[in-house]
């Protein structure tokens, strides 16, 4: 497992206690979907208690009052309604609690270079890290920015927002680097219909007289000095103080001479010659 995926392990508890401090206060907010699984229950009324899931047609069964619609209002109003139609003839100043027990209407989809792609169904505040921790990770291919595509309200939520749709959507890009302080970026929170998509990772090649020539991962900050290091630093016959970087620009390469702490681009190819001697 790389490092970055203990990381977002290790960061997993913590995201999940401020979700938790967070979801009580506004679940009462929430706009509740089709196959939520709420609990409803009523103050005194132990036998009214209910676990129920909201059905296709967007209604909740339960004993006395029957069907009532749920899909479509927030949680403060579910009780209200519940509470109208129980004193319609049932019970005297009827109290009554819904919580949400699982968010199934509110999905996400994780795509890209992540163990376990797919869609996740939120819990309460489900932040960055945790998805990617409950998708178990990053490949050993993954870059380090990621992509939050969110849906436009007008926008179907039930599958990946399609290329074709973007434009009409917001994007948010989340670099990998500042997890590890655990701040904004870690606990960007997720919302329903997001396709959350981890890129591969930038690449770049070292070749010539070199110790272990071949393809490298980049990362932000890469020097010509860095790239050498990877390969194994130069060989014997290896002349440094002369390496090229080989660079596409407009269709065409373009060799550049270059000193150790130069910048080395995505798709760079850092070449180190044989020495004269």
């Amino acid at each position: 497992m790389s490092y970055l995926s203990m990381l977002l392990s290790a960061l997993l508890v913590g995201a999940f206690v401020l979700g938790d401090t967070a979801s009580a206060a506004e679940d009462g907010n929430y706009i509740i979907g089709h196959q939520d699984i709420l609990e409803v229950s009523v103050w005194g009324q132990p036998d009214l208690q209910r676990k129920a899931e909201v059905s296709r047609e967007g209604s909740l069964s339960l004993p006395l009052i029957g069907q009532i619609r749920a899909a479509g209002l927030s949680v403060f109003e579910l009780e209200k309604a519940i509470e109208a139609k129980l004193a319609d003839g049932f019970l005297k100043n009827p109290e009554v609690a819904v919580s949400v027990v699982t968010y199934q209407s509110q999905k996400v989809f994780l795509l890209g270079e992540v163990r376990k792609p797919g869609p996740y169904v939120l819990s309460a505040r489900t932040t960055l890290t945790a998805l990617l921790a409950e998708a178990g990770g990053l490949t050993d291919k993954a870059g380090n920015e990621i992509t939050i595509t969110r849906p436009a309200a007008a926008q179907t939520k039930e599958t990946p927002v399609p290329l074709a749709e973007a434009a009409q959507s917001q994007t948010f890009t989340r670099n990998l680097d500042t997890f590890k302080s655990g701040g904004a970026e870690a606990n960007f929170v997720l919302a329903a219909g997001d396709t959350v998509y981890v890129p591969e990772a930038k690449r770049f090649f070292v070749t010539g007289e070199v110790r272990k020539p071949g393809v490298f991962k980049w990362e932000t900050g890469m020097t010509v000095r860095q790239a050498i290091s990877l390969a194994g630093g130069p060989s014997e016959r290896g002349a440094p103080n002369r390496t090229e970087i080989i660079r596409g620009k407009d269709g065409a390469e373009e060799k550049l001479r270059s000193k150790m702490p130069d910048a080395v681009l995505p798709d760079d190819v850092v070449k180190v010659p044989l020495s004269y001697f």
